[in-house]
């Protein structure tokens, strides 16, 4: 009943919403090489993109970030408003989110459901004044791991900053392709993976400090709390958050049918919180992976631990199958390709990526004052992420099976996923 109020509320708020964005002050100069001035909050972090090959000649990359836009001003008549819209320059922008900025541009319609239109500036772009002192502690974290990491060096060292702290200004178009085709993607950016390394290593390190668990339990929170602004509180992370949460608390209660409600509850909040989280595929794939690994993976490690006989590796390696297994249909459905490699690949990186992001998390929040000690236990991180991207680099060579995305392409992967269930039932049928 929760999660159909949370729905039609949410299908609600969404209408509303991008009623709001049709009828917005900018919509009526969308597309029409208009120019106008804004003023503007950074929201999301500047990220550069890649050169685009255009017919007769190649586009130079353009840097694009999100923002929210206080005021518009047209002509000699200035609008109080609160929208948000992306902005995409030619120019080296390097502001932290939080800065507030002033430029003059031409609105274009975009695909982009969350937004009002996309920014094109011309101009210079003014800095009317910049980041909250979190913003700098955390701009300054990222910025100082980052060089850290430059220093480390090729491929290993741009996917360190990534897989810790979600910045991926190192990595390349090339590096990111082959972690995408060999199911890795998730690797080059945070993702709820990390969040629960973090949390089960608080709880680790805490139970020789505080007995109480509710006590090591809300310390984690905190330190996670403090995660979210260091890796920015993007949607994505958001959602990783909560849904990390639910595995918390499947942890602290022990009750696989407690989890299973909260994290019914969890997606009831954030579609409530975030209508459009309900269009996100990064939202069912999140959802989708939570409910593996807690519907299937005591199941698939005792399966496991008939093959390796080791208790600790067949839970280790038991988690990203139980979320691959049930995340293959979306995958399918969203990208219509169906890698043969995604399991063995997360299989064989997955002992390395919880060192990378526990030290790395601790070389990063000692970067900004001890630099030198930051640099060396990075450093012996290295052969770990060197193991990543070889991983990557080889097994994305194999072929992927493209399929019909949507239904057709859901329907395949329900299948292998159908098949995959029979197989981890097989033994327990034979056994009647």
């Amino acid at each position: 009943m929760v999660l159909i109020i949370a729905l039609l509320s949410g299908a609600g708020l969404m209408a509303l919403h991008q009623r709001a964005l049709q009828t917005s002050i900018v919509a009526p100069l969308l597309d029409k090489k208009i120019s106008f001035q804004i003023l503007a909050s950074i929201v999301s972090d500047p990220k550069l993109g890649e050169p685009k090959q255009m017919v007769g000649y190649i586009r130079p990359a353009t840097t694009t970030a999100l923002i929210s836009v206080i005021s518009v001003r047209i002509g000699k008549v200035t609008y109080r408003t609160h929208l948000p819209m992306r902005i995409t320059t030619a120019q080296h922008l390097s502001l932290l989110p939080g800065s507030v900025i002033s430029c003059a541009g031409i609105a274009y319609s975009t695909p982009e459901k969350r937004v009002a239109g996309l920014f094109a500036e011309h101009g210079p772009i003014t800095e009317i004044h910049g980041a909250g002192r979190l913003g700098r502690v955390t701009g300054a974290i990222r910025s100082d791991f980052r060089a850290v990491s430059l220093r480390v060096g090729g491929a290993s060292g741009a996917l360190i900053p990534g897989l810790v702290l979600g910045d991926t200004s190192l990595e390349t178009h090339t590096f990111v392709t082959d972690m995408l085709r060999s199911g890795l993607t998730h690797l080059t950016a945070v993702s709820g993976e990390n969040f629960a390394i973090i949390a089960a290593f608080m709880l680790w390190f805490l139970q020789w400090v505080l007995p109480n668990l509710r006590s090591r339990l809300f310390i984690s929170a905190l330190v996670l709390i403090g995660f979210i602004f260091l890796v920015r509180p993007s949607p994505s992370v958001l959602r990783a958050t909560v849904m990390v949460s639910v595995l918390l608390i499947a942890k602290a209660r022990g009750v696989r049918s407690s989890a299973l409600a909260a994290l019914g509850l969890a997606i009831s909040l954030l579609i409530l919180i975030d209508p459009f989280e309900a269009t996100d595929p990064g939202f069912a794939l999140s959802v989708a992976a939570t409910a593996g690994i807690l519907l299937l993976n005591t199941s698939v490690t005792d399966w496991i631990l008939k093959l390796v006989h080791n208790r600790r590796l067949a839970e280790l390696l038991a988690i990203p199958f139980s979320a691959n297994l049930i995340c293959t249909p979306l995958t399918i459905a969203i990208s219509g390709q169906f890698s043969i490699i995604s399991l063995p690949s997360n299989f064989l990186v997955e002992p390395v990526v919880a060192p990378i992001t526990v030290v790395g998390f601790i070389a990063a929040l000692i970067a900004p004052f001890a630099g030198g000690f930051s640099y060396l236990l990075t450093l012996t991180q290295k052969p770990c992420a060197a193991m990543i991207v070889w991983v990557a680099t080889n097994f994305a060579k194999v072929p992927v099976i493209h399929l019909n995305k949507g239904f057709e392409g859901g329907a395949i992967g329900l299948l292998v996923l159908a098949c995959g269930w029979i197989a981890l039932r097989w033994r327990s049928w034979g056994s009647y």
